[in-house]
Order: structure tokens, then C-alpha cells, then sequence
């Protein structure tokens, strides 16, 4: 593995982090160092080769960031990161031993879901190819200078912050459709199922997992009451303007068990800020009044 030496003082022969004697200075004592500095962003470092991983410590340092703590192994990287919770680990590819790498931020991402940036010189292809199934938030190739791995951190940790929201909201959101009392079901512009919360599964017989991606039609099947004549998709009412963007109807639906029930309806699209359609949310419950 090629050793780079760029932007790193001559006189930083010995880190400035460990004030021992000559006779303590050792690869061991090195890796076993544990910084505590309160900084907001920690980050840690996953590198077997000695001098490399003090040159990005260095630079890590220089740019106000906190370490959480160096390794040289995947095993070591796997304990640090579930033991320190670092903001990103900065992972080496191809280190050395029986976990490179790659297996040790797939572990990583796994237990913990922190955000990893590789650090790679001259990877094979197939190495690469394994590195895109871990979801990396970046790549830096080595040697780099400083503004290239600042940019790379900062905006790894913009994205998880990011990606926290996301699924914050997402919950967020599955929790607000279970505690809804009517039936609720969304597709996209297609038709086909992308939510149904649990009323819905309980009106209509079928479990979410086995509706997901099935066409509407499948599985919110209706007739009108009188006529007894299947109801029109909604679908097509929607999305192709023959009717307003929210409408209600009161239809027989057909469970999966072949029982059948009156329900009110209602629908509208999913609409997005730029006024494009992206789907047909439905709503809908048990009718008890008049026939």
C-alpha cells in the first residue's frame, strides 16, 4: 500500500498526540490511543498503514475535527465504531488481515448505520463493485488534500443528518396511518399498492407485505350498490381528469373472502409542490346508515 505525505510538516516526525519516551514509541501504542476532545463532528480512522493514518489524522486535527479513535483492522473498526458512535469513519479498502475493508463498513453501516467514506489508492473493480453494495457516502482517493476530504466529511454528514429526517418522518408517518380509524390506501400514477395501513388490511383481507405492488383494482374491489355493475377505477377518474382531484362515493366493496360490505369513499391525487401527480391516496369505511 503506497504511504502519501502530503501537506504533513517535516518536524511532525512524532504526532503531536503522544508525548511518550522513545522507548514507548510503538504501532501498538498508537493504535491503542483513545482521544476525548469534545468537538461536534468525531470522526474515525481506519487505516493499517502507520504513517497514512497520522498524516490524516493530522489533517483531520488541522481542520478542527475530533477523533474518535484510530484502527488497523476490521475487527478493531467494528468495536470503535459501536463503542465511540463517530459522526464518520474513514475506511481504508484494502486492509490488511482476514476482514478488509469493505466488510468491516458493511458491518458498520449494519450495527450502527454511520455513514462511511473510503479511502482507496489503487482498488480492483471488483473490490469497487463490493464497495457500492455498502451504501458509502463517498470515495477519496489517496493521496488527497485537505479541502477534498473536509468536503467529503461535511457532506457525508449533511446526507445522514438528512437521511435521519427521512426515516424520522417515515415512521413519523407509519405510526400517524396506524392510528387512523378509517382504511387507507395509496398508489402511484400506475395503480399499483404502495401503502395500505391497518384498517385497510382488516376491510379488505389483505396483509400490506402481500398488496404492495398489486394493481388497486386487486385489491379494493367495488361495485356500485344499485346496478351491481363493477365501479370505475379511481384511478382512471383521477388521473384522467374525469372527475375533481378529491371525490366521494358510497360503493359495495368485495373482500378477499368473497363478503362483501358497504363503504364510503373517498379519493384524492398526491399531488407535489411543482403540481405533478404522483399517485391516488384512497379513504374509506364501513357504511352503517340508510341504505
Amino acid at each position: 500500500m503506497a504511504i502519501f505525505l502530503r501537506e504533513f510538516p517535516v518536524k511532525v516526525a512524532k504526532p503531536h498526540y503522544l508525548m511518550c519516551e522513545a522507548d514507548e514509541w510503538s504501532s501498538n501504542t498508537f493504535r491503542s490511543h483513545k482521544y476525548t476532545m469534545p468537538q461536534t463532528d468525531q470522526i474515525l480512522i481506519v487505516e493499517d498503514e502507520f504513517v497514512n493514518a497520522a498524516v490524516i489524522e493530522y489533517q483531520l486535527r488541522k481542520l478542527g475535527y475530533s477523533i474518535a479513535g484510530i484502527a488497523s483492522s476490521g475487527e478493531e473498526a467494528i468495536d470503535l465504531a459501536v463503542r465511540t458512535k463517530p459522526d464518520v469513519v474513514l475506511m481504508d479498502i484494502q486492509l490488511e488481515g482476514a476482514m478488509d475493508g469493505v466488510e468491516a463498513a458493511g458491518l458498520i453501516r449494519q450495527k450502527t448505520g454511520i455513514p462511511v467514506i473510503y479511502l482507496t489508492g489503487n482498488s480492483d473493480e471488483q473490490t469497487i463493485g463490493r464497495a457500492r453494495t455498502t451504501e458509502a457516502f463517498g470515495y477519496l482517493h489517496k493521496p488527497f488534500q485537505e479541502r477534498e476530504v473536509h468536503s467529503a466529511l461535511q457532506m457525508a454528514i449533511y446526507k445522514a443528518e438528512m437521511d435521519c429526517r427521512l426515516r424520522d418522518e417515515q415512521q413519523w408517518f407509519a405510526t400517524t396511518l396506524r392510528c387512523i380509524t378509517d382504511g387507507v390506501i395509496a398508489t402511484d400514477v400506475t395503480g399499483a399498492i404502495k401503502v395500505v395501513n391497518l384498517v385497510a388490511e382488516q376491510l379488505t383481507g389483505w396483509k400490506e407485505r402481500e398488496a404492495l405492488g398489486r394493481d388497486l383494482s386487486e385489491i379494493f374491489e367495488v361495485f356500485d350498490p344499485e346496478t351491481r355493475r363493477p365501479a370505475e377505477c379511481i384511478i382512471t377518474r383521477l388521473l384522467h381528469g374525469k372527475t375533481a382531484t378529491s371525490v366521494k362515493f358510497r360503493h359495495v366493496l368485495v373482500c378477499r373472502s368473497g363478503m362483501e360490505m358497504v363503504i364510503e369513499e373517498s379519493a384524492t391525487s398526491i399531488v407535489t409542490e411543482s403540481g405533478d401527480v404522483r399517485g391516488v391516496l384512497v379513504v374509506f369505511r364501513e357504511y352503517h346508515g340508510p341504505a
